[in-house]
């Protein structure tokens, strides 16, 4: 089967998948070892939705976090998808999907889902393609009890 997909729209999909692993790498050594410096991810626009929880905004957000005990994060799967808006600096969001295990203490590990949208953070150098925000954040643990019909 032929692509259809123009390089640019390829190197966009790569340089997305490049930056989603090298913020999930710092994203997760924050959560796991700095919790209260975790809120800088974040803005004042940013919700997070914890397991069905809805935080909005910086502030709450932290305060949120800041409840949860200690956390061991493990990724297994990460994909990242750009954002391609017409006549605007190329991939200046993206989606990251994940996967893992979270351990909370020394409790049993957990498995878990989450899902982000990023975008370009205004308050950092727009030379920079690294630094980003979350807009959106979904985190969601996986229970094989519960169905969907």
């Amino acid at each position: 089967m032929e692509s259809k997909i123009s390089k640019p729209e390829t190197q966009l999909a790569m340089l997305a998948s490049m930056q989603a692993k090298k913020f999930m790498e710092i994203f997760v050594t924050i959560a796991d070892t700095q919790r209260q410096s975790v809120h800088s991810f974040y803005r004042p626009n940013s919700t997070l939705l914890w397991n069905g929880i809805l935080l909005k905004g910086r502030e709450q957000i932290a305060n949120g976090l800041k409840k949860l005990p200690g956390t061991k994060h493990t990724i297994e799967t990460l994909d990242a998808q750009p954002i391609i808006r017409p006549n605007t600096f190329p991939h200046t969001s993206f989606v990251v999907t994940c996967t893992g295990t979270i351990k909370y203490g020394m409790k049993v590990k957990k498995s878990f889902h989450q899902h982000f949208v990023l975008e370009r953070n205004p308050d950092k150098n727009t030379q920079d393609t690294t630094q980003y925000y979350i807009l959106t954040h979904t985190f969601r643990y996986k229970d094989s009890k519960r169905k969907f019909s």
